[in-house]
């Protein structure tokens, strides 16, 4: 009897021991987890960038005017993959929008004109400031991820949190 009453405190021990490295672990792998995607999400920002650019120097200094052009240059790269979706991004996912100054196009501040974006997770904004009297020609363009919350993405430094913006 002694024996079994041993066994059993045995087993006991071996499974409070497996739930302690469980509930010391599991919190950094999820945030290893959350780290790796937004990792990814700034190297598709990069990506989208580069088919930017790509448009740029094929267009003789121009900007392109829409998500499709912009598209057409990743296409010729490669089409990076949602990180919280795990597909490939579609024009779709490559939302526009408008930048009334050009110091905007900068801006990192929480509650500044990048912060305050939204899109679905993994998409990417990306933001152009044309100015009036120009003929609707792009001038400057700044480049925002949406993280899991459909937020721009956030960076930490120090104490300081920023929005992670590409410009170019």
């Amino acid at each position: 009897m002694n024996r079994g009453l041993l066994r059993i405190f045995d087993i006991l021990i071996v499974i409070a021991f497996i739930a302690l490295l469980y509930i010391l672990i599991e919190p950094q792998y999820k945030m290893a987890k959350i780290s790796t995607k937004r990792r990814k999400l700034q190297a598709n920002m990069f990506t989208v960038k580069a088919g930017i650019e790509r448009y740029i120097s094929f267009h003789r200094g121009k900007y392109p005017t829409n998500s499709q052009q912009i598209y057409e240059n990743l296409a010729e790269l490669v089409i990076p993959v949602n990180p919280y979706t795990n597909e490939k991004i579609e024009v779709s996912d490559l939302v526009q929008f408008k930048y009334d100054l050009p110091i905007y196009v900068k801006d990192r501040s929480l509650d500044g004109v990048n912060g305050k974006q939204t899109g679905k997770p993994g998409q990417i904004g990306v933001g152009f400031f044309i100015p009036i009297g120009e003929d609707s020609i792009p001038t400057k363009y700044g480049i925002i991820g949406f993280d899991e919350n459909g937020k721009s993405l956030v960076i930490k430094e120090g104490d300081k949190k920023r929005v992670v913006v590409l410009i170019e």
